[in-house]
């Protein structure tokens, strides 16, 4: 092996050893129990909700005086259940009083936006609380599954009797609440995770739609039994293992190829680069875990979670597309030894550092935080040693892989690597996709459609919505174009050559 090979791996298994040991350290952490007394929850909760849903509705009409009249009673309840909220979770505790500071100060300056936004903030966190979608002093989620498949019941009851406002109203929250629990269903069935996101999207399409409003009850009732069996799941070390195993591995396909590439440019430059994306985001994903799981409720920062990943899976898209022209143009032999001897150096000093700095960023905190989350959510629910183990475990079968298909990738032929590495590429790009804009119809960005002739595939994220499918359309277009365009141009020089040579050979007979 080479001096740079050699430089490479060691490099490559101090960054995932460091994450491994930051992230068992991490969990252990997280699932230390506070000290602060566990309080029981306060029944006046009913009552601030109902007050809160007066105020809202009259702030929606315009009308500051009574609702200024529902948030005095509202704070009258706070003054009087502070204390035992607090003794539950202090960090929804301080997320109310927060909101309710909010509310006063948007009440005293007549701000009527303002003080409707506050509202419907503060009208989410009581129906968290009241609900148990928050995390208590001892670290242990509230919001278990029976609960959540108790309100999918709730949801289904209110579907029946046609309340379609209240029905998707309901649907709304229990994708907020999704992330309280999704890291349950992730870890004993990765099927019923992917289609129970999909549901979600699926219920509150219908019920945006009035004319199919009524398909939305056997979607709710298909969920409620596909969860309900996960309810009493026990779970393991191994549980623990596997979601770093399922969320890692397309993280390192792309990371893998990257540094593959890196490799064969032979440019140490280039290896810092993504080594250097890579490590940004995942202190990033962990950093995230701190907030979720030390200032905030799981819950709560499901709608950011969202976003995230909508927004970092369109772009790791957007830039894997380029990747994978880029590997695909680059698989002949003979073009890649032009590219190494004429534009090596200055093509891997310029903006394409970044970029693939940027995509090992865009793709290890777009698979890395769902990872985050998930094992976050499986704090309490095994011993912590056994967890850190767990994810000590997954972590290092990702590394030793990573490792294999790096030095297998630098001793293979240039064209059979570059077109497998394409393809990859190019599945990954089609998928992130198709997931993004799904996450970002999960947090509201971006509208929830459903056309029933359109084709559906979960494993690849092929969703039955143009605005997802539309793109990944294009995308397809794109790569069959590329690959039309540049055989015909190969077909084209190869047809000047045999032209040239037979030429020459024309004329050296005469």
């Amino acid at each position: 092996m080479s001096t740079t090979s050699r430089h490479g791996t060691r490099a490559l298994m101090k960054t995932v050893c460091s994450f491994i040991l930051i992230g068992a350290l991490f969990m252990i952490l997280v699932s230390s129990p506070y000290k602060a007394m566990a309080a029981t929850a306060d029944d006046a909760i009913g009552t601030a909700l109902v007050h809160t849903e007066e105020m809202v509705k009259s702030l929606q009409s315009g009308n500051l005086e009574q609702s200024s009249e529902a948030f005095r009673l509202i704070k009258k309840w706070w003054n009087t259940n502070k204390k035992v909220v607090k003794q539950n979770s202090l960090d929804m505790s301080l997320e109310i009083d927060r909101q309710i500071a909010s509310l006063s100060l948007a009440f005293l300056n007549k701000e009527l936006q303002q003080a409707t936004d506050e509202a419907g903030a503060l009208q989410f966190s009581l129906r968290n609380y009241s609900d148990g979608a928050y995390v208590d002093n001892a670290g242990n989620q509230q919001m278990t599954l029976s609960a959540y498949v108790m309100k999918l019941r709730q949801a289904s009851e209110l579907m029946k009797r046609q309340a379609w406002s209240e029905a998707q109203t309901e649907v709304k929250l229990l994708q907020r609440q999704w992330l309280s629990v999704e890291g349950d269903i992730v870890s004993q069935s990765q099927t019923v995770y992917n289609h129970s996101e999909r549901d979600l999207v699926l219920m509150d399409a219908y019920l945006s739609s009035s004319d199919k409003q009524d398909q939305a009850e056997p979607i709710v009732e298909r969920m409620i039994v596909s969860l309900t069996p996960l309810i009493d799941a026990q779970y393991s070390w191994w549980d623990a293992a596997l979601i770093p195993l399922r969320e890692g591995l397309e993280a390192l396909l792309v990371v893998g190829t990257l540094l593959m590439y890196a490799k064969k440019s032979d440019s140490k430059a280039a290896r810092r680069w993504v080594i250097g994306g890579s490590s940004v985001g995942a202190l990033v994903c962990i950093a995230v875990g701190f907030v979720v799981a030390f200032l905030l409720s799981s819950s709560a920062f499901g709608h950011n979670n969202s976003l995230i990943n909508g927004w970092t899976g369109v772009l790791a898209s957007v830039l894997l597309l380029y990747v994978s022209y880029w590997l695909h143009r680059n698989s002949d032999v003979k073009r890649w030894n032009q590219f190494l001897q004429s534009k090596s150096t200055q093509a891997l000093t310029s903006g394409r550092m970044i970029s693939l700095a940027l995509l090992a960023f865009f793709a290890i905190v777009r698979e890395g935080l769902e990872t985050v989350i998930f094992l976050v959510g499986m704090v309490g629910k095994m011993p912590g040693a056994e967890l850190a183990g767990g994810i000590a475990a997954g972590f290092g079968i990702l590394a030793v892989c990573a490792v294999v298909m790096i030095k297998l990738g630098t001793r293979l032929p240039i064209r059979p690597v570059f077109l497998v590495s394409s393809i990859i590429v190019f599945y990954l790009c089609f998928k992130f996709m198709g997931s993004g804009i799904h996450s970002l119809q999960m947090a509201g960005v971006i509208p929830s459609t459903i056309e029933e002739y359109l084709p559906e595939q979960l494993s690849i994220s092929l969703y039955p919505s143009w605005y997802s499918t539309l793109p990944q359309l294009l995308f397809v277009m794109i790569a069959v174009a590329v690959v039309i365009v540049q055989r015909a141009k190969k077909k084209r020089v190869s047809k000047e050559i045999n032209m040239i040579t037979a030429t020459k050979m024309k004329l050296m007979g005469e």
